[in-house]
């Protein structure tokens, strides 16, 4: 049965209309963070669809979730929020203990751990500093297979280029908000997405660089960055998202100005978390499969446990095209 706005009111205590505009990231609601944590953390958990575990048949055993962003930056990018809820069921449901630490305290990770998932994006310099608490280092949402850490990642490649190809058979002059992002300590992350992106244009002779823009990854500047393409030429006919919280910005100024999706102009996401589903129009996405990450993580963590002669290993999760009210059919 689907989840509603209702189903997540009534357990968060709050109204329908808190809900959805804590959902919809509406930057004039006056919530506490205690309460704008709780919606997010309900409506993901009500989305997740309980798979069934054989019973751990060895000894529980401590490992740390690492979340590269601090606890308040989390709550602003339901990404990473679920991906760690999904983590933490994950190892529970595999007979693990776990302890979360958020970027902003990786000093107190305990030192007894038998092994970390790191998830999101860790300079090497930070990777490093995990690597002396425990060998068994499994980063998850990005590859550093390259530098010897067992990485479990969706398949960007493959959805990007699905992405591109649904777009180009359907519009003209197809646009791209991409992002960019730092390590806590100030490492650019290189994220190929716009340029997997870009090259399927160019192979349909649609790549316009006028097109596409560049933000952080935020519901902000989503918002702004429409409001850019929208103030240029060509205007854009649809417009590719690299992530939700964007593609909700983005959404929003075309509300105001007035802009029919996808009469007018279309957008379509990466991602595809809970706030695709609440969005108006709900978004076309590409699906990323959290759980399914979270849960080969645990499996990778737990199989190296006490083990460091090993083989780094990469696992690639598929993803898949979600078609929604804001692109054509």
């Amino acid at each position: 049965m689907a989840v509603t706005l209702k189903d997540i009111a009534d357990q968060a205590g709050v109204s329908l209309a808190t809900v959805s505009r804590v959902l919809n990231h509406d930057p004039k609601l006056s919530v506490s963070e205690t309460t704008r944590r709780k919606i997010l953390t309900i409506a993901e958990k009500l989305s997740y669809t309980k798979k069934h575990h054989q019973p751990a048949n060895q000894q529980s055993t401590e490992v740390g979730i690492v979340e590269w962003y601090p606890q308040e930056t989390e709550l602003r990018d339901l990404y990473y929020l679920s991906t760690r809820i999904n983590v933490e069921r994950a190892a529970q449901e595999a007979g693990l203990k776990t302890v979360t630490v958020f970027a902003d305290h990786l000093d107190q990770i305990p030192t007894s751990l038998a092994g970390i998932i790191a998830i999101g994006k860790f300079s090497q310099r930070q990777l490093q500093q995990l690597r002396t608490i425990t060998h068994n280092v499994v980063v998850l949402d990005h590859d550093e297979l390259a530098h010897g850490y067992d990485s479990v990642i969706p398949d960007f490649h493959g959805g990007v280029r699905q992405a591109a190809e649904f777009l180009a058979a359907r519009y003209t002059n197809i646009a791209m908000i991409a992002g960019q992002e730092k390590t806590r300590d100030g490492e650019i992350v290189f994220d190929d997405r716009q340029q997997v992106f870009e090259s399927v244009l160019r192979e349909h002779d649609q790549y316009n660089n006028k097109l596409f823009v560049t933000g952080d990854y935020s519901e902000q500047s989503g918002y702004a960055l429409m409001k850019q393409l929208l103030a240029g030429s060509p205007r854009p006919d649809a417009v590719f998202v690299a992530n939700d919280a964007m593609a909700v910005g983005a959404l929003r100024y075309l509300h105001e100005v007035k802009v029919a999706v996808p009469e007018e102009l279309a957008v379509m996401s990466f991602g595809d978390t809970t706030l695709t589903h609440y969005t108006y129009p709900p978004l076309t996405a590409i699906r990323v499969s959290i759980d399914e990450m979270a849960e080969m993580a645990v499996q990778q963590v737990k199989m190296r446990r006490g083990s460091e002669d090993f083989t780094p290993m990469r696992v690639v999760v598929g993803t898949k095209l979600v078609k929604r009210a804001s692109t054509k059919k």
